[in-house]
């Protein structure tokens, strides 16, 4: 799209003015001041508008991780000469330059190809779009102009960064497809069970021979069947807490996406759960394929903000598989969420909930004063208060601080377990 620029207009209203007052005031020389003006206007006006610079755009890589850098590269080139080109390529705000420049000014010769070339970080997790470059073209007087949006566009996907886990929940009940898990049925696996004697039908391979000899009749051991765990990551996405990229969301995706990785390298199938503003479920599933599907659904997770508060339904049946294991991570900021725990634990789903704690995060973003320390203090004991009662409803849950490793937390699912199979 070709344009005069602000120079051109101050030009015609100099020669505008100089021509009023000239005729008004009768000073011929204000008239002659202003013919320069004149004749370069009219130049300007039959000379062609500059030449358009064509751009491709290109990315270092469509997938990385948080805290990861892009490199962009954009080549520039142009039919005809350019006396100056004007580049620029708006960024997101999760985004910000760390090598070279997203504005640039270049001169291009007739049939020159130019690389531009500067590096973004990406922080936060999130689907990056990228590959559209405003260039704006200037003839040698600067009174024409020729601006072009050029987009190409690109996804960048920034995945959260996984943290180390060693120790995940253990579902108490499988399913019937082959896994890890020793199942307490009998049949096809690896771990040995009870002995029984000898029947019609019997493999011989199973023979005990050891019990055999000893009491002079054939017997045959018996093994539990290995089999995998339907597990869902419920993310709560109703309130969050921080500051961006170390919210109590942020943490609770890195978590979930660790946990899923962790589970599929078991063969167990993972779903998905997004319960906040919207709704979204991605259902369980096994592989690399369905670990790709899962980061990509975590990835445009967000607090929806909305001055309406409606009640959030609860999780539909259809949604959750039978004997699942429900993995529920929150920052319990909203009691709503509260009540969908509880549901699922009535309705008989083996419900681990991870407390993402929001008091260090917001401890640590607020300045250090003997108020501030108190209140912590304070909101510490009232949300103890709160898993208490969550415990008491027979669901199993923990309570994870940021500052630690995610497996510190994870190790006391375990505890919790025994100690309520005691009881």
């Amino acid at each position: 799209m070709s344009r005069i620029t602000p120079l051109a207009l101050s030009m015609l209203t100099l020669v505008t003015w100089g021509l009023v007052l000239g005729v008004a005031l009768g000073r011929a020389e204000l008239v002659v001041i202003v013919i320069p003006l004149v004749i370069r206007l009219a130049a300007a006006i039959r000379t062609r508008p500059p030449h358009e610079a064509v751009v491709q755009h290109a990315v270092s890589g469509v997938r990385v991780l948080e805290g990861d850098r892009v490199r962009v590269t954009a080549v520039v080139t142009a039919t005809g000469a350019v006396p100056l080109v004007e580049l620029f390529a708006p960024l997101p705000a999760t985004t910000h330059v760390v090598a070279g420049s997203n504005h640039a000014v270049f001169t291009l010769a007739a049939d020159d190809r130019l690389e531009w070339t500067y590096e973004i970080a990406c922080p936060r997790r999130g689907a990056l779009r990228l590959g559209t470059v405003h260039a704006r073209s200037w003839d040698r007087s600067g009174v024409q102009t020729t601006e072009v949006v050029a987009r190409d566009p690109t996804v960048v996907r920034v995945w959260p960064r996984l943290l180390p886990v060693r120790r995940m929940p253990r579902p108490r009940r499988t399913q019937t497809s082959a896994g890890n898990y020793v199942a307490v049925t009998v049949g096809d696996g690896l771990e040995p069970g009870d002995i029984r004697a000898f029947v019609s039908g019997d493999s011989i391979r199973r023979v005990n021979w050891r019990a055999s000899r000893r009491w002079s009749r054939l017997y045959v051991t018996q093994y539990h069947q290995e089999r995998n765990a339907d597990v869902v990551l419920m993310l709560d996405s109703l309130a969050e807490a921080g500051v961006s990229p170390t919210t109590t969301l942020d943490l609770a995706i890195r978590a979930a996406a660790s946990l899923a990785a962790a589970y599929l390298a078991r063969k167990d199938r993972v779903g998905f759960i997004e319960y906040g503003g919207v709704f979204h479920s991605v259902r369980p599933g096994s592989g690399h394929r369905q670990y790709t599907r899962l980061i990509d659904a975590m990835l445009d997770v967000n607090v929806m903000f909305s001055y309406v508060t409606r009640d959030i339904v609860l999780v539909p049946r259809r949604v959750l598989p039978p004997q699942a294991l429900v993995i529920a991570i929150t920052s319990l900021l909203d009691r709503r969420f509260e009540a969908v725990l509880i549901d699922l634990a009535g309705r008989g789903f083996d419900v681990v909930v991870l407390v993402v704690s929001p008091v260090p995060l917001v401890r640590d973003a607020q300045p250090g004063s003997p108020t501030a320390d108190l209140a912590s203090r304070l909101w510490t004991l009232e949300r103890r208060v709160r898993d208490d009662a969550l415990r008491r409803r027979q669901l199993t849950v923990v309570e994870w601080d940021p500052t630690q490793p995610l497996d510190v937390a994870l190790d006391g699912v375990g505890r919790h377990r025994r100690r309520s199979a005691v009881r």
